[in-house]
């Protein structure tokens, strides 16, 4: 078998762990990742595909075959069994990576250590990413005042931005009103782009704690 060939097969048999570390990277990872970090990712990644195929398989009682590497450069890999096998892992690795961004996303470890009282801390994201992932109705409702412009807008947030370039937020069920109360508007929908440093929001929804308002920076 010549090197290429070979290095074909294994990018192939790479593949559910190369898709998971992907979608970790585009909709988990909130910082750049080198090309050794990746790679690194996405090894362990497709080791834990692969695992949870052999597990399932085990449950199918499915024949699972085992890769010999000593001897992978000279004979051909890819039987039948094992392109089997990785296209489950794929299906695997891809089911594997959605828990993995929820578990990620939401902060689960992060909670779990905060309920034990092991840790305060929320991660690596910042406190605005933190805020808004939660699907506490606390942080789902907001006023946000625009001290430039001497208006309110008050909303129910859809989406939100991850970017510390800008702070995003999409709207619903908007009211909009001067700073002496008055309504000014209402309409469903409602886009807002500001810097960082010029954001002043309100969650006017009571907690069980009494951090209600937060200037986030």
């Amino acid at each position: 078998m010549t090197p290429s060939l070979f290095f074909i097969q294994l990018a192939i048999l790479l593949l559910p762990g190369v898709l998971w570390a992907r979608i970790d990277s585009a909709y988990g990872t909130k910082r750049d990742q080198s090309q050794f970090e990746f790679g690194t990712r996405a090894i362990l990644f497709g080791l834990t595909s692969y695992a949870a195929t052999y597990i399932l398989f085990l449950l199918l009682n499915a024949p699972f075959e085992m890769i010999d590497l000593a001897n992978a450069a000279d004979r051909n890999v890819l039987t039948r069994g094992m392109v089997i096998q990785t296209l489950w892992a794929i299906l695997v690795g891809f089911a594997a990576s959605i828990i993995w961004l929820y578990a990620v996303n939401y902060k689960i470890l992060t909670r779990i250590l905060q309920g034990v009282r092991a840790t305060k801390r929320y991660g690596d994201e910042d406190v605005w990413e933190f805020t808004f992932n939660s699907n506490s109705a606390d942080v789902q409702f907001v006023h946000i005042r625009d001290f430039a412009n001497r208006v309110v807008y008050s909303g129910w947030v859809l989406v939100f931005s991850e970017t510390e370039k800008l702070r995003e937020l999409v709207l619903s069920e908007v009211d909009i009103y001067d700073f002496e109360g008055n309504l000014i508007s209402s309409p469903p929908r409602l886009y807002i782009a500001r810097a960082p440093e010029g954001l002043h929001i309100e969650f006017p929804i009571q907690s069980t704690r009494p951090e209600a308002i937060a200037d986030v920076t």
